[in-house]
């Protein structure tokens, strides 16, 4: 069978709850379980910065099967999400769809376009590969589940758009779209940030069970005093019996730093990949 061609449209042509509702459709029966409700897709959207203009929507005739959302800042695109419905997925629609979305990112004079793949979705892979991807990094996860720490009195809440300031003048210059400061900048409450000493953290919502961290970061010049260990360990005592996530966007080279503070790593793992325009 030859290469499925699918047309586009904007995303600007749809409602919300038909892009929110298309989303979870394409990634029905994914290799991990995606779902979103109505406040989780409009947080992201917000926080990732996706553009609905220049995201697609994919159609056989005129019925919607796929999406691709694309998030922007300055000359970068990101390729936040795609997908295609169950019953049109293995008709090789992926290689024509990413060229036509690298296409529009030239014509708009983006000058790259980043991405993160499971590692695990070898199809996904090779795909971007195909398409001139490079890979940056691989991307790791943790959880953490015990909930016997000290207690302590001295981490200092902050703004979480402080926090991110501080993450673009000294985290990674090339660090995942997620964990970058524009995004950490653009979180709101009932996320936190936190500061101890020289040692900074972003969370998710603590006052419910399951709590994800979104940044880390120490200052250079404290950096190799084990700040970024004992910061993890005091937000895990100031908010007690909780299920701590670390997602599969944080780069491999921080590892170290979890597991110093009791975290076990999981199976999921992605690729961080780049591609020059």
């Amino acid at each position: 069978m030859g290469n499925m061609k699918l047309d586009t449209k904007p995303a600007t042509d749809y409602q919300i709850i038909e892009l929110l509702n298309l989303l979870n459709l394409s990634f029905e029966n994914y290799l991990v379980p995606i779902h979103f409700d109505s406040s989780q897709f409009l947080n992201m959207l917000r926080k990732d910065s996706v553009d609905k203009t220049s995201s697609r929507v994919f159609l056989s005739g005129d019925q919607p099967v796929g999406i691709a959302l694309i998030a922007r800042r300055g000359w970068t695109s990101r390729l936040a999400a795609m997908g295609i419905v169950k019953g049109m997925r293995g008709k090789k629609a992926g290689t024509s769809i990413m060229k036509k979305l690298i296409s529009e990112a030239r014509e708009r004079n983006d000058r790259e376009m980043v991405l993160e793949v499971i590692e695990q979705n070898e199809p996904a892979v090779r795909l971007y590969k195909n398409c001139g991807f490079e890979t940056l990094r691989r991307l790791i996860s943790f959880i953490h589940q015990d909930t016997k720490q000290d207690a302590v009195n001295d981490l200092q809440e902050m703004d979480l758009r402080e926090l991110g300031r501080m993450v673009l003048q000294f985290g990674l210059p090339d660090l995942p779209w997620q964990l970058s400061g524009e995004t950490i900048a653009s979180m709101t409450p009932p996320a936190k940030a936190y500061k101890r000493e020289e040692a900074y953290i972003a969370i998710s919502n603590p006052d419910v069970e399951h709590i994800v961290i979104w940044s880390l970061l120490v200052e250079p010049s404290a950096r190799g005093k084990g700040l970024g260990v004992d910061i993890l360990k005091s937000i895990i005592a100031h908010h007690p019996s909780k299920v701590w996530h670390v997602p599969a966007i944080w780069p491999e080279e921080f590892g170290f730093l979890f597991e110093q503070a009791g975290f076990q790593r999981t199976e999921l793992s992605q690729w961080q990949m780049r591609l020059s325009l």
